[in-house]
């Protein structure tokens, strides 16, 4: 007999399972929540929003960054080299037009007025990237730039609060 016997073992009642079950349910969302916490390193995404990510080697990635920065590399690399996607004179105009398609699905989705979408999320980004392209490469070449950090200080603090407050709403 001993302890690898379970008939050797007391039963349980009702109770002391439903104790003995949430005890490892808060084990289990403790250590998810640890897990997932030095996962953001790689998506910034907790786990219950890991649909917004791509898995590369095992480990989640956020699709919008994945579309967002090398298509912006791209744009900022072709427009030092004189090749910008269009004329400089309209660079306020498509900087900040160009930022609005991600921001709107971006809140619209944090405050639950829309369903997220894989497929929006990947077009409104593409959108984006051009403007953040242009936008990093006159930063790039001459710091401070308005054309860089004025569109990024409104659209991050905007993408910041919806955040917050989809985060709260989320929690109800």
């Amino acid at each position: 007999m001993g302890p690898d016997h379970p008939e050797d073992l007391p039963a349980m009642d009702n109770d002391a399972e439903r104790k003995f079950a949430d005890t490892v349910a808060s084990i289990d969302a403790r250590e998810s929540e640890r897990v997932g916490g030095r996962a953001m390193w790689h998506a910034h995404h907790w786990p219950d929003e890991y649909d917004r990510c791509t898995m590369i080697g095992g480990r989640p990635v956020c699709r919008r960054c994945l579309t967002l920065y090398p298509l912006a590399v791209v744009v900022a690399v072709a427009s030092l080299l004189g090749l910008p996607p269009w004329p400089e004179a309209y660079d306020v105009w498509f900087i900040w037009a160009l930022c609005a398609p991600a921001t709107l699905d971006f809140v619209g989705e944090q405050l639950m007025l829309i369903r997220y979408s894989t497929r929006r999320q990947v077009i409104t980004t593409a959108i984006l990237a051009p403007a953040f392209g242009r936008g990093l490469a006159h930063e790039l070449d001459d710091s401070w730039s308005g054309e860089f950090w004025g569109p990024v200080f409104t659209f991050c603090t905007i993408w910041f609060f919806a955040a917050l407050a989809g985060r709260r709403v989320r929690k109800r």
